[in-house]
Protein backbone atom coordinates (compact mmCIF):
# COMPACT_ATOMS: atom_id res chain seq x y z
CA UNK A 1 0.00 0.00 0.00
CA UNK A 2 1.24 3.73 -0.75
CA UNK A 3 0.76 5.73 1.92
CA UNK A 4 0.61 9.85 1.82
CA UNK A 5 3.15 12.22 3.12
CA UNK A 6 0.77 11.78 6.70
CA UNK A 7 0.53 8.38 6.77
CA UNK A 8 -2.92 7.72 5.09
CA UNK A 9 -3.78 5.55 2.47
CA UNK A 10 -2.99 7.06 -0.88
CA UNK A 11 -5.75 5.78 -2.58
CA UNK A 12 -7.86 8.19 -0.55
CA UNK A 13 -8.23 11.72 -1.63
CA UNK A 14 -10.54 14.72 -0.23
CA UNK A 15 -13.00 16.49 -2.21
CA UNK A 16 -13.70 19.78 -0.79
CA UNK A 17 -17.36 20.99 -0.96
CA UNK A 18 -19.06 24.49 -0.64
CA UNK A 19 -18.36 26.38 2.61
CA UNK A 20 -22.04 25.77 3.50
CA UNK A 21 -22.09 22.09 2.64
CA UNK A 22 -18.71 21.31 4.90
CA UNK A 23 -20.52 23.38 7.74
CA UNK A 24 -23.52 21.24 7.54
CA UNK A 25 -20.66 18.09 7.57
CA UNK A 26 -19.44 19.56 10.80
CA UNK A 27 -16.34 21.24 9.32
CA UNK A 28 -15.00 24.49 10.78
CA UNK A 29 -12.39 26.93 9.63
CA UNK A 30 -10.83 28.40 12.78
CA UNK A 31 -7.43 28.15 10.85
CA UNK A 32 -8.90 29.90 7.36
CA UNK A 33 -7.26 27.85 5.12
CA UNK A 34 -8.19 24.64 6.54
CA UNK A 35 -11.18 22.81 7.18
CA UNK A 36 -11.58 20.57 10.18
CA UNK A 37 -13.37 17.80 11.54
CA UNK A 38 -13.38 16.63 15.21
CA UNK A 39 -16.08 13.50 15.82
CA UNK A 40 -15.63 11.35 19.45
CA UNK A 41 -15.74 8.02 18.23
CA UNK A 42 -15.64 6.25 21.80
CA UNK A 43 -18.63 6.01 24.18
CA UNK A 44 -16.13 7.29 27.05
CA UNK A 45 -14.94 9.94 24.42
CA UNK A 46 -11.25 10.03 24.68
CA UNK A 47 -10.76 8.70 20.98
CA UNK A 48 -11.62 11.30 18.27
CA UNK A 49 -11.87 11.30 14.22
CA UNK A 50 -10.17 14.39 13.12
CA UNK A 51 -9.75 15.14 9.02
CA UNK A 52 -8.18 18.24 8.20
CA UNK A 53 -8.11 19.29 4.87
CA UNK A 54 -6.89 22.88 2.86
CA UNK A 55 -9.24 24.65 1.52
CA UNK A 56 -8.02 24.48 -2.05
CA UNK A 57 -7.45 20.50 -1.32
CA UNK A 58 -3.89 20.50 -2.37
CA UNK A 59 -3.03 18.34 1.34
CA UNK A 60 -4.97 16.30 3.87
CA UNK A 61 -5.52 14.19 6.27
CA UNK A 62 -7.24 11.75 8.91
CA UNK A 63 -6.50 10.72 12.16
CA UNK A 64 -7.75 9.12 15.14
CA UNK A 65 -6.43 10.17 18.68
CA UNK A 66 -6.45 8.81 21.84
CA UNK A 67 -7.45 12.46 23.33
CA UNK A 68 -5.54 11.42 26.87
CA UNK A 69 -2.31 10.96 25.29
CA UNK A 70 -2.60 13.01 22.48
CA UNK A 71 -1.23 10.04 20.32
CA UNK A 72 -2.56 8.23 17.37
CA UNK A 73 -5.09 5.23 18.19
CA UNK A 74 -4.46 2.90 15.44
CA UNK A 75 -7.25 0.78 16.08
CA UNK A 76 -6.95 -1.23 12.48
CA UNK A 77 -3.51 -2.94 14.30
CA UNK A 78 -4.89 -3.23 17.45
CA UNK A 79 -7.83 -5.44 15.51
CA UNK A 80 -5.37 -6.81 13.10
CA UNK A 81 -3.51 -8.61 16.30
CA UNK A 82 -6.74 -9.24 18.47
CA UNK A 83 -10.22 -9.24 16.73
CA UNK A 84 -11.82 -9.82 19.88
CA UNK A 85 -11.24 -6.63 20.96
CA UNK A 86 -13.93 -4.72 21.87
CA UNK A 87 -12.94 -1.20 22.90
CA UNK A 88 -11.24 -0.97 19.31
CA UNK A 89 -14.10 -2.91 17.80
CA UNK A 90 -16.40 -0.27 18.78
CA UNK A 91 -14.04 2.65 17.72
CA UNK A 92 -13.50 0.99 14.21
CA UNK A 93 -17.60 0.80 14.05
CA UNK A 94 -17.68 4.54 14.97
CA UNK A 95 -15.02 5.81 12.45
CA UNK A 96 -16.62 3.97 9.23
CA UNK A 97 -19.90 5.12 10.33
CA UNK A 98 -18.43 8.69 10.22
CA UNK A 99 -16.11 7.81 7.38
CA UNK A 100 -19.19 6.61 5.33
CA UNK A 101 -21.08 10.00 5.57
CA UNK A 102 -18.14 12.01 4.48
CA UNK A 103 -18.04 9.05 1.51
CA UNK A 104 -21.55 9.45 0.59
CA UNK A 105 -21.08 13.30 0.59
CA UNK A 106 -18.74 13.69 -2.03
CA UNK A 107 -15.98 14.65 0.29
CA UNK A 108 -13.97 11.61 0.88
CA UNK A 109 -13.03 9.53 -2.09
CA UNK A 110 -12.10 6.21 -2.65
CA UNK A 111 -12.86 5.23 0.54
CA UNK A 112 -14.59 1.81 0.82
CA UNK A 113 -15.47 0.16 4.23
CA UNK A 114 -12.97 -1.83 5.92
CA UNK A 115 -10.06 -0.27 4.29
CA UNK A 116 -6.53 1.32 5.82
CA UNK A 117 -6.71 4.98 6.34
Amino acid sequence: MEYTRHGNNAALSIHVLDDAAMRALGFTDYVPEDWYLWKSVSDDHTTSLDVTAAKDGSDWRIDVLDEDFGQPYDYQWILSRDPDFAYARKVAANVERELRVLADAGVLVGWREGMYV
